[in-house]
């Protein structure tokens, strides 16, 4: 299998003007609000590569010249970086579409709002089309404020407290369950498989899964001043929120976010493939097999490094337990 990779810069091909430049491309996908980034290592041997400008929009594919490119991502420069002796040009880009005005600090509340509409509004102000979980959309919200904090810190404490993933995506900002690996079309995505034969290495820990039986929350009912606890099940040991919910369907949708949260983490692994996976992103349901008890079955990852150098093509995955 041969690695290959294209680059736009501001839609002009510059492939060819770097290729026998090329140290390394590296792209790394975060799960959640964390922007994506782009690191490229080229060769500045004689001094004559143009610096780009910040700002320029680099918009990258990779895979094998045997099965063809797929699309990772639009990237802004964002930072140059000059060394030597011997004398290199690192060019680094995040997301382009982590806009500024997600980050810009806003106050506002919405009251008796379907969580979808406060989505699409959000997506709206940031000129992004919102894509979210058909389950998450209608659940009403009975009042949400949203004090002197960007939309940015905002979508990403709603996801939390609904066990969802927030992350804006080459023009869409998705809104889905944490773990439903879809794309930003919505539509369900099928599970990679990777077997241990295709790794070169791996590293697995395993946490003990019976720790937490339950998750209890409490929220604030405002005609009484009481705190009124819900519990995911009625098993011990329970962990206790600490953070006082507005109402009842707050309190118990972050309390099973909480146990789904709980019980993910009872394993996590990092495994690098000798053959990068082009269709790898964070998200992604993995299927694993041919490791050992405990480790083979449904993971889902955390984070995707792709890396083509002159050592090949590999792609590092970090995962949970599904």
């Amino acid at each position: 299998m041969t690695p290959i990779y294209k680059i736009l810069a501001d839609n002009n091909d510059i492939t060819s003007a770097i290729k026998d430049r090329l140290i390394s491309l590296t792209i790394t996908d975060e799960a959640g609000m964390q922007s994506d980034s782009l690191t490229l290592v080229l060769d500045d041997r004689d001094n004559s590569i143009e610096l780009p400008r910040k700002g320029v929009q680099l918009d990258v594919y990779i895979g094998y010249k045997e099965t063809g490119l797929v699309k990772k991502g639009l990237f802004t420069v964002d930072e140059i970086e000059i060394s030597g002796t011997p004398d290199t040009l690192t060019i680094k880009g995040k997301a382009a579409n982590m806009r500024n005005s997600l980050k810009a600090p806003k106050t506002r509340s919405f009251d008796q709002k379907k969580l979808g509409d406060i989505i699409k509004t959000i997506a709206q102000d940031n000129q992004l089309t919102p894509k979210i979980s058909p389950e998450l959309s209608e659940l009403v919200i009975p009042h949400l404020d949203q004090t002197n904090e960007s939309d940015l810190h905002f979508l990403t404490r709603i996801a939390k407290m609904y066990g969802a993933v927030s992350k804006p995506v080459e023009g869409n900002l998705l809104f889905a369950i944490k773990g439903e690996t879809k794309s930003v079309t919505g539509k369900v995505l099928s599970a990679v498989n990777i077997d241990r034969n295709q790794t070169s290495d791996y590293r697995a820990s395993l946490a003990d899964r019976d720790k937490y039986k339950s998750v209890i929350a409490y929220w604030q009912d405002t005609s009484t001043a009481q705190k009124i606890a819900v519990k995911t099940s009625n098993e011990t040991p329970s962990f206790t929120l600490r953070h006082t919910y507005p109402d009842p369907e707050a309190a118990t949708q972050t309390a099973k976010s909480k146990m789904a949260s709980l019980n993910r983490g009872t394993g996590t692994i990092s495994i690098t493939l000798s053959n990068g996976n082009a269709l790898l992103f964070a998200e992604s349901l993995l299927n694993l097999s041919g490791f050992r008890d405990g480790i083979n079955g449904a993971w889902t990852s955390t984070r995707v490094e792709h890396e083509i150098s002159g050592g090949g093509y590999k792609t590092r995955v970090d995962a949970e337990v599904k």
